[in-house]
């Protein structure tokens, strides 16, 4: 599961939605969903945003285990 943190990110370079939305050429719609977590860019999508926002696609989105079952396999790998 992913966490959005592109709220934050945008808070700490002082910059606003329509700002990122413009320059990368997306709807405000589609970047309010991505910020929002209720859907997620593409890959390449993913990098075109960190690059913008000089930092890295982790600094963007938190990586957390949905379910303990995940967890158990990849202990045991």
């Amino acid at each position: 599961m992913l966490k959005p943190k592109i709220r934050v990110k945008l808070a700490e370079l002082e910059k606003r939605q329509n700002e990122v939305t413009k320059t990368l050429d997306i709807s405000a719609q589609r970047f309010s969903n991505w910020v929002n977590g209720a859907a997620y860019p593409k890959l390449e999508e993913a990098f075109r945003l960190a690059k913008y926002l000089d930092c890295s696609i982790e600094d963007l989105w938190e990586y957390k285990e949905q379910c303990d079952q995940g967890a158990d396999y990849l202990q045991s790998s």
